[in-house]
């Protein structure tokens, strides 16, 4: 027996070991098992393309290259796409519904949407065996919108009856990339719209709610696409533009930071980094091409319960453009989602001296006694902060932007940098719709290379 006790001894810090290793990798997994089986979710399929019903986007991107007056080399994609490579093409587009928390924080729940992108096939023949195709997430957080028929689960259902030349060049070209590259393409619905079109005000730029939203449906894109055989690389991509671009920035920076899901590559254009100085400036120019942004900002951050200052203190109770509106709920109902931004652009001034109240114009950001401190306060905390992140990082933004600032972006960028960060910086060609296309070709090209 005695000759036993160092051999158990032995063995019981052994099995000691292996059992805190083993707890040590569950807490910390990227995303664990017993975690996506709390989420209620589930999968429906919108549409399956083929080579029936696929529309090359080559052709969108020369009709918009010309619209937007650029020079047919400035566009040219380094991408070698081959027809040949749609052939046989057959990329289902499913559609993802979860649970995830509401964003006033008051605990309740809403079913939240998207869709995911992914061609049909699980696996290929090599050398007269089986293989699993491993597929990387590319996660693309939208550009900005009002109207819930621009949301991806509604959209993407019949993507050839969408109007809008830019809102169809995305799913076009996302179903040509995941077809091409062998991607699962991951689209969210911001909350709002989609499957939670009427149970909240669109959370516009609050970061917890994007973080959270964005976090859920991955989790049950994963779920769902596994349980269908499906088989995901580690490490995913996200990009993003506008909204997008914030919403990517920030998911990524959570993702990292809380040792979620490992990044790859993250690429945004366009980005409104610092709201708070955005809305400095913004606030007191004779002119702004897209005056949504205002209300959009505070209705988001007002219905969802991060500020309290009434917007009668915010906003102008006037005759705007192609509207009367004799009360705040008629301004706050442009927003419910049956609105598309181009309505919007007629329906309120594009000056803000005749959009935002002038004591808001004239308001110190930095008084802690001012009635906006409240205000100023929610645009710094919900501001991209800086971080040292493991992903790859690019930042491009529009050189001709008057609608969100490319000396912000470019200010951030610099901020990133010297608080430890990796990130570069490129002027594209452009404001801020039309720039939009060069970050979409540079973004593909790019993570062709990373697929």
């Amino acid at each position: 027996m005695n000759l036993l006790k160092p051999f158990q001894k032995g063995l019981l810090i052994t099995a000691s070991i292996i059992l805190v290793f083993f707890f040590y990798a569950c807490s910390n997994d990227e995303i664990t098992q017993q975690d996506i089986a709390q989420e209620l979710s589930e999968v429906n399929l919108l549409s399956t393309i083929t080579e029936n019903n696929f529309q090359e986007p080559k052709e969108l991107y020369t009709q918009l290259s010309k619209k937007y007056g650029f020079e047919k080399e400035e566009l040219i994609s380094s991408e070698k796409t081959p027809e040949k490579l749609y052939s046989g093409i057959n990329v289902n587009i499913y559609k993802i519904s979860t649970q995830s928390p509401h964003p006033d924080g008051s605990g309740r729940n809403i079913t939240i949407s998207g869709v995911v992108l992914i061609p049909k096939y699980k696996d290929k023949i090599v050398w007269f065996k089986r293989e699993k195709i491993p597929y990387r997430i590319r996660f693309v957080t939208p550009f900005t919108y009002t109207s819930n028929t621009s949301a991806a689960s509604v959209s993407y259902s019949n993507i050839f009856s969408i109007p809008d030349q830019v809102d169809q060049l995305v799913p076009l070209t996302m179903i040509a990339q995941a077809w091409t590259g062998k991607f699962a393409v991951f689209i969210p619905d911001y909350p709002g719209f989609g499957d939670s079109f009427g149970d909240c005000f669109p959370p516009f730029v609050n970061k917890d709610a994007h973080n959270k939203s964005n976090y859920d449906f991955l989790k049950a894109g994963i779920q769902q696409l596994e349980n269908m055989g499906y088989e995901l690389k580690n490490e995913m991509l996200v990009q993003g533009y506008s909204q997008g671009a914030f919403s990517a920035i920030q998911f990524t920076r959570y993702l990292e930071t809380n040792n979620l899901k490992r990044v790859k590559a993250l690429s945004a254009g366009g980005t409104p980094a610092l709201l708070d100085q955005f809305i400095l400036k913004a606030r007191s120019e004779s002119f702004h091409p897209h005056p949504f942004f205002f209300p959009y900002a505070y209705y988001g951050m007002k219905e969802n319960n991060l500020i309290s200052i009434r917007e009668d203190r915010i906003i102008q109770l006037n005759k705007f453009g192609s509207g009367s509106y004799d009360n705040y709920d008629q301004i706050k109902a442009l927003y419910d989602g049956s609105n598309s931004i181009l309505k919007l652009q007629f329906a309120l001034p594009n000056i803000p001296s005749k959009l935002l109240m002038n004591d808001f114009i004239n308001a110190n950001p930095n008084d802690p006694n001012s009635d906006y401190a409240n205000f100023f306060d929610a645009l710094r905390e919900n501001s991209i902060q800086p971080w040292n992140n493991q992903c790859q990082f690019r930042m491009y933004h529009g050189s001709l932007d008057n609608a969100v600032y490319t000396n912000q972006a470019f200010e951030y960028y610099n901020l990133h940098k010297n608080n430890g960060g990796n990130v570069s910086f490129d002027y594209t060609i452009g404001e801020h719709i039309s720039g939009y296309l060069p970050f979409l070709l540079k973004t593909n090209d790019w993570f062709w290379d990373l697929r």
